[in-house]
């Protein structure tokens, strides 16, 4: 059966974490009993900070999103916006997350435990000696528009061949509806992320966190007195290596695309990055030297020219 909590049932357990700048906080929604397997257990907790706080470039060895539910910030060099969803491949790098000037909160969730966040200053190493490596990431907004009394919009980006989807959920006051079936998917988290969601004789108010396993079938699920608006968050199966990620073709032979070896994030030199200053046309070359990637913050050293065609 679905395992649920909202933030209700566990802010007491709400944690202060001693760091050396700022103040942050930690939410566990996901626990489990006394000799329950935690390797194969998702994750699910709010990490919090005050407008002090950064955490440092940084990879996990699991998939992950993450759901920004307080506040604002940036991560790597992407604003963060309320509900904005992030997702991580396995060994993909990302940051610093600087934490805005009214702190910042997001989710963090993973379909199975993690060992923890591996830091680029550290363990630089290690990540680039993995085999088979597939690094990619993407940064998503929900649409919550609804027509009618239910609406389930896929997001647009935050896909993929093995399964990993997002939708947004929108429904009208006691109305029902039957979630994307995860049989196919590495597992389901749901984040209520308004008003509340009906289960087993309760509601569940936002903001509320449950994961659906692989096995378990499609959740129908019923919305709360007032309308519920959540996000739904299938992962990519772990049976199959996931898919290359797609290098960007060059606008011409006298332009290159040069990627990021640690997270892949590609600079298309035909391109530029206008928003940075650096104009369309503008060779490798000729980027400033202080220039760092806006996914991991890696420096010009760590790009390699991608092939492609």
């Amino acid at each position: 059966m679905p395992k649920i909590a909202s933030y209700d049932d566990v802010k007491a357990n709400r944690l202060v974490r001693e760091l050396p700048v700022g103040k942050g906080w930690r939410t566990n929604f996901l626990t489990y009993p006394e000799g329950t397997n935690l390797a194969e257990e998702p994750m699910g907790f709010l990490v919090e900070g005050n407008h002090e706080r950064v955490i440092r470039p940084h990879y996990h060895e699991n998939d992950q999103f993450q759901v920004v539910v307080s506040g604002g910030g940036v991560l790597g060099k992407h604003k963060l916006s309320i509900h904005a969803v992030h997702f991580s491949r396995a060994y993909t790098p990302y940051g610093p997350i600087n934490f805005g000037a009214d702190g910042l909160g997001f989710l963090t969730l993973r379909a199975r435990k993690d060992p923890g966040a591996q830091y680029i200053s550290d363990a630089r190493e290690k990540l680039v000696a993995v085999a088979d490596r597939k690094p990619w990431q993407i940064t998503e907004a929900p649409d919550f528009t609804r027509s009618g009394d239910v609406s389930l919009r896929p997001f647009t980006q935050i896909k993929d061949e093995r399964g990993l989807a997002a939708f947004s959920l929108s429904m009208a006051p006691n109305a029902a509806v039957t979630l994307p079936d995860p049989s196919q998917t590495g597992g389901q988290h749901i984040i209520v992320t308004k008003g509340s969601l009906s289960y087993q004789d309760r509601e569940y108010k936002g903001l509320a966190v449950a994961f659906v396993k692989t096995h378990e079938g499609a959740w129908q699920i019923t919305a709360g007195s007032e309308g519920l608006e959540a996000i739904v968050l299938n992962y990519p199966r772990r049976e199959a290596p996931a898919a290359a990620n797609d290098a960007v073709a060059a606008k011409s032979p006298q332009h290159r695309v040069w990627q990021c070896m640690l997270c892949a994030f590609t600079y298309d030199e035909a391109k530029g990055m206008p928003d940075e200053g650096v104009a369309a046309g503008t060779r490798w070359e000729d980027v400033p030297e202080t220039w760092t990637c806006p996914d991991c913050s890696a420096s010009k050293s760590d790009f390699q020219m991608a092939v492609v065609g």
